[in-house]
């Protein structure tokens, strides 16, 4: 499935990169800077002289190599020609918001700062910054805002431009505090410029224009603190806002129904019982209408608006559905009376839209500027938002959901709208928002134009999007993205999908979303919009793998401020789960003492290398919480169980799949029986190189095998050699399932060894389980700690030179890495076995 998120911020985005250069030249601010030099200055101007000529400053970082700074060409008072050769210009690539600091010696009267930034797109991928800032500081450490600057040139194709952007006293003001002010009198000064996640941005001066000493006027900045916004009485009290999207979905994944509803509302056990609540918001939202319209880029006319209506309200829609979901899980946590709160979207519509419908017998709005008008069309917008805000309204109130409360509505576009009456529009439905006694949400996207404006515009909740799930940029950006939504006063959103169920890259990316909110404070203090996809939050929750379990349970500790970094499983990790469950009151302290002590048992097994015996101890650890009598007693809560089930089945698998063993067939060659198809070949390395494909079986790592009308070419048989004898305890090859080019997992895998290559020893024949979904990955395994060697009670390991794998082919089967895991060298309880003889039996 191709990421929701990811194309509507792509589209916003390139919403900028559109605009005809003749749109900014009666706009930019260098124009604007001409005309008011030509205008007659007031007598403060009169005596500006610039405060930071020949001063040196301050990078948050450096500047790019090719094109350096020496510390002074910011201040030198040399501006750089339309040429980014030209040496006056100073680089900067992607990355983190750039800072530069100026120290005046003294405090001083500042009336007036400019930055001026150069422009070469597409040739030289050079852009100007979306957003530039401008703060003063009394001690370098506490900032006072003087003002936001949002570019007037905008990002769009074209010759090289130039752009200065200005905070000016006399016509701006002050940001920060409720001052009057017109002039800032302090020491230092701060300039902050967003930038673009993989392009260039220059810059080659900045002026600081005032007086020395303090005159008449000129008023001390209060600094302002950059917080997360709370949760609280703007965000409705909402802390975790779960999006569902319920639009038009060829798989039917938008629509909703209480099944999957249930583990999204509430923590459930491995049983799929709820044990606790989860998310505390539910934000309703769709992208795509049936006609293939798009409700986020104002695509969509009244027809669509009327069908998003009509399945979100139906009797048995998606509303119904989740309110019959709240039901459930409050009667099985005893709290009928819970209700959830919801959010829910209003679409985009769109400045470009001719024939929008007829709401009222007066005909189709027109909301396109050029043909109806600058007032009418604003009119007719404004118009069909309150016809759809009355309908959501009408139909709620006529619903009476036992368990639900709207306690909100989200403004679907993700920035704010480029076009002269944007900034209006968004007022406009914010204030219809309030007059209905609910707040406003918004989720703007990590380059969206004037998001520091939503205050101003009536939003009461904010979250910035990091968007670096979705690949594309650097691991910094979601440090940048917490410390832009700091600065602007915003929530940040968590961002994965179903990718990560499959990719450990994404599944990687999902943790470092965590960790990072753990880091920032986010987790402890912020509000959190979350995306997921379509039905991540769901597959993790009914996952039977240990390790997508308990992603799920890493998600449920970081909404409820519990979760910590570095906290993969491990015996020690849940004696420190057990303590804090026994400082909560949700494990008795005795029973606490009991379990700590079985798990310093496992702990000293794995000390001694005895992995088998570990998983046998931790196995009875779960048959000791999960005991009747002990649940009977309230021992132990059930999500106090639920997680440490699902660190304990993480443990096992782990002791159970190579625990202390490495890849003994990393980099080495082998041979196949028959060669794969000539559309998906082996160079003779694929299999042993530790690259995955993913889930696409385009993907150049994966080796594909067709069937065949000759059941003599039906088979394959892949041989190792290992060079010599080893221990080996683990053999996995990784499959791929698409049931829509009809590739399957084989229907069986053959593991066997051999120490002269003539002779096998079958290990185990293996049946893979059955895969529900249409596409998935997973290895099939013989492991010597769960599956034990053949005839060898006791042994977890087999001492053998050759490995052979072997597996039918029926229709297609795809292949990408075979591991051997073992230990160079004979292990104890490493054991030869005799040959199998022709009938299979040893």
């Amino acid at each position: 499935m191709i990421s929701n998120k990811k194309w509507v911020s792509i589209l916003m985005a390139a919403a900028l990169l559109v605009t005809p250069i003749s749109a900014w030249q009666a706009t930019s601010p260098v124009a604007a800077a001409a005309a008011k030099q030509a205008a007659a200055p007031s007598a403060a101007e009169t005596n500006f002289r610039n405060l930071a000529a020949g001063l040196p400053y301050e990078w948050s970082e450096a500047p790019e190599a090719s094109h350096p700074d020496d510390g002074y060409k910011l201040t030198d008072g040399i501006y750089g020609t339309l040429d980014m050769n030209d040496p006056a210009w100073v680089g900067h690539l992607r990355g983190k918001t750039r800072e530069v600091v100026f120290d005046l010696g003294e405090e001083k009267s500042i009336g007036r700062i400019t930055a001026h930034f150069f422009q070469d797109y597409p040739t030289n991928s050079i852009l100007v910054p979306l957003s530039v800032s401008m703060y003063v500081s009394d001690d370098k450490e506490n900032w006072g805002l003087l003002s936001h600057n949002a570019t007037q040139l905008l990002w769009g194709d074209g010759p090289p431009r130039e752009e200065t952007f200005e905070w000016d006293g006399s016509r701006d003001g002050i940001k920060s505090g409720n001052t009057d002010g017109e002039l800032a009198y302090a020491r230092y000064v701060k300039v902050a410029f967003s930038m673009h996640h993989a392009l260039s941005e220059f810059i080659d001066e900045i002026e600081i224009l005032g007086m020395d000493g303090k005159v008449d006027g000129a008023v001390k900045v209060p600094a302002e603190q950059h917080l997360f916004l709370e949760p609280g009485e703007a965000t409705a009290g909402i802390r975790n806002l779960n999006l569902l999207y319920n639009g038009q979905y060829a798989n039917g994944l938008g629509d909703w129904t209480k099944e999957r509803i249930i583990p999204n509302i509430s923590y459930v056990n491995k049983d799929g019982e709820p044990v606790d609540w989860l998310f505390d918001g539910i934000l309703y939202l769709g992208i795509a209408s049936p006609a293939g319209r798009d409700f986020g880029t104002g695509q969509t006319n009244l027809e669509d608006w009327n069908w998003y209506l009509n399945k979100t309200f139906a009797a048995s829609g998606d509303m119904q559905q989740l309110n019959e979901a709240a039901m459930e899980v409050g009667a099985k946590l005893k709290q009928p009376d819970h209700r959830v709160k919801v959010v829910l979207m209003i679409p985009n519509p769109g400045e470009s839209l001719t024939d929008f419908g007829d709401i009222d017998g007066s005909g189709s709005l027109n909301f396109n500027e050029t043909s109806a008008g600058k007032e009418k069309a604003f009119e007719n917008r404004e118009k069909a938002v309150h016809w759809y805000l009355d309908q959501v309204q009408q139909k709620w109130q006529a619903a009476n959901y036992s368990n639900l409360d709207l306690v909100g509505m989200y403004w679907m576009p993700e920035q704010v709208e480029i076009s002269e009456s944007g900034p209006d529009m968004m007022r406009a439905v914010t204030g219809k928002v309030h007059a209905m006694n609910r707040k406003v949400f918004w989720i703007p996207h990590s380059m969206a134009y004037k998001m520091y404006m939503w205050k101003d515009l009536g939003v009461d909740a904010a979250a910035y999007q990091p968007n670096y799930f979705f690949g594309g940029m650097d691991s910094d950006r979601l440090d940048d993205a917490t410390n832009n939504a700091k600065r602007f006063g915003m929530g940040n959103e968590i961002e994965f999908d179903d990718g990560m169920l499959t990719d450990p890259v994404l599944l990687q990316r999902f943790i470092e979303y965590l960790d990072s909110g753990v880091r920032s404070g986010l987790m402890q203090n912020g509000f959190r919009a979350y995306y997921q996809g379509n039905n991540a939050v769901y597959n993790l929750g009914v996952s039977k793998d240990p390790g997508l379990r308990l992603m799920y349970d890493w998600l449920y500790q970081y909404l409820n401020g519990t979760y910590a970094i570095d906290s993969d499983p491990a015996p020690e990790t849940m004696m420190e789960l057990i303590q804090s469950y026994v400082a909560s009151n949700e494990i008795n302290s005795v029973f606490g003492n009991d379990l700590s002590y079985r798990l310093q048992i496992i702990k000293l097994l794995l000390d001694q290398n005895k992995p088998k015996d570990a998983v046998t101890y931790m196995q009875d650890f779960l048959a000791h919480i999960h005991d009747p009598a002990v649940q009977a007693q309230e021992l132990i809560s059930p999500s106090a169980a639920t997680l440490l089930d699902t660190y304990a089945q993480v443990l096992i698998q782990a002791w159970s799949d190579g625990w202390g063993l490495s890849n003994l067939a990393l980099g080495q060659s082998y041979t196949i029986s028959r060669q794969p198809n000539s559309n998906y070949t082996d160079s003779g390395s694929e299999l042993t190189n530790g690259l995955f494909g993913g889930t696409d079986y385009r993907n150049g790592q994966w080796q594909g095998h067709a069937g065949s009308d000759y059941p003599e070419d039906r088979n394959r048989t892949i041989t190792f050699d290992l060079g010599r004898n080893k221990s080996i305890g683990l053999i996995r090859v990784h499959f791929l399932q698409d049931k829509g080019p009809g590739i399957y997992f084989p229907q069986n895998v053959s593991f066997s060894v051999s120490t002269n290559g003539q002779t096998w020893s079958k290990l185990a024949t293996i049946s893979p389980s059955s895969a529900q979904d249409a596409i998935s990955a997973d290895f099939v395994r013989w492991s010597g700690v769960t599956d034990g060697v053949p005839g060898k009670a006791g042994a977890d390991k087999v001492y053998a030179r050759y490995v052979r794998v072997e597996f039918p082919v029926n229709v297609w089967v795809f292949l990408d890495e075979i591991e051997v895991l073992g230990i160079d060298g004979k292990a104890a309880g490493a054991v030869v076995l005799p040959p199998t003889p022709p009938n299979g039996k040893p």
